[in-house]
């Protein structure tokens, strides 16, 4: 019923391939690696041809970086992986707003409002963006927390 929708996956998966996952994955858990040290760490029994070719695309990329150690290169990751998320993320939900304006703010807090977390990390997100103070926040904490909010 839902064959309109893209087939690609969710999060990251849905916007790297398999492979490029799958390093990035082996890169965020170890400081630096050459080639041969990441295609051996990998589960899929890729050729060192076909890993040396990925992370070469992920320098361009530039979610990896290298320097050459005498006769190879030593590669490590750019930036973490809530980075990378973040970044992914703010891409594509900016397409979406730009493909469909009103209509996907709508139906994002259409999604976020049946639930209570989300629906209260975007308030205080919007109370953020309208108070930059950090103010308006206080207005809704509770008594209980005293008066450390409070400035003279």
């Amino acid at each position: 019923m839902s064959s309109w929708r893209g087939s690609r996956g969710q999060g990251l998966a849905g916007h790297f391939g398999p492979l490029e996952l799958a390093i990035l994955d082996v890169m965020w858990s170890s400081a630096e690696l050459d080639v041969s040290t990441c295609a051996r760490r990998l589960d899929g029994g890729q050729a060192y041809t076909t890993v040396k070719t990925v992370m070469e695309r992920l320098v361009i990329k530039e979610l990896l970086a290298r320097r050459k150690e005498g006769r190879q290169y030593v590669y490590w990751a750019r930036s973490s992986r809530r980075e990378v998320e973040q970044r992914v993320a703010a891409e594509q939900v900016r397409q979406v707003v730009d493909g469909f304006g009103d209509l996907a703010v709508a139906n994002f807090v259409r999604t976020v409002s049946g639930d209570a977390d989300q629906l209260a990390q975007v308030r205080a997100l919007l109370a953020g963006i309208a108070d930059p103070s950090g103010e308006a926040g206080m207005a809704g904490k509770d008594e209980s927390d005293g008066a450390a909010g409070v400035s003279a």
